[in-house]
């Protein structure tokens, strides 16, 4: 893998990232009225944790089906 290819694939992520952590950034937020307030920062952190839990989630079930279709994932096992 030369460098060009690194930078092609390194490109092609940035554009999904942005879209992640835009959505992340909306999710996070989605019904807090301030994060001033102990109750805020509270939902905020509610809303982080189930954004981090649906992404580990959608990882896994990716991980599952790589592995149904014959893809190995090369992650040591």
């Amino acid at each position: 893998m030369n460098a060009g290819s690194m930078i092609r694939s390194a490109w092609e992520l940035v554009p999904i990232l942005i879209l992640l952590i835009v959505g992340g950034v909306i999710a996070i937020r989605s019904g807090v009225p301030a994060l001033s307030s102990r109750q805020g920062l509270r939902l905020a952190m509610g809303n982080a944790s189930r954004v981090v839990m649906r992404l580990l989630g959608y990882g896994a079930v990716m991980l599952v089906v790589h592995e149904f279709i014959g893809m190995r994932t090369g992650l040591g096992w």
